[in-house]
């Protein structure tokens, strides 16, 4: 009787793939730009805050102070969450393999 309840449990391969994926992407993506390897994060953010600066003197608005989303250090912190996110996602592929 056990053989018959335990045949319809088995775990879904496309489901443990999903998480596995994804859990991989979200880890990778997530360290290169919370360590910022080659600095294009940091770069780009940089650029983008000099010309909105610009644009907003050109406006004669000079009170007008960047925001935080566009420091590296947000995008980083950012970086690092992407990364938790890929780890509890290994985790819970783990968690499905082994529970079936």
């Amino acid at each position: 009787m056990d053989d018959v309840l335990a045949a319809g449990h088995e775990p879904s391969p496309a489901l443990l793939g999903i998480f596995l994926l994804a859990g991989l992407v979200a880890l990778w993506c997530g360290v290169n730009w919370a360590f910022d390897v080659r600095g294009i994060t940091t770069r780009r953010s940089e650029r983008i805050r000099r010309k909105n600066a610009d644009t907003w003197a050109a406006m004669g608005r000079l009170d007008a102070s960047p925001t935080v989303f566009g420091t590296p250090g947000y995008l980083r912190f950012l970086g690092a969450l992407m990364a938790f996110a890929g780890l509890v996602m290994l985790v819970a592929a783990y968690a499905l393999w082994h529970l079936n």
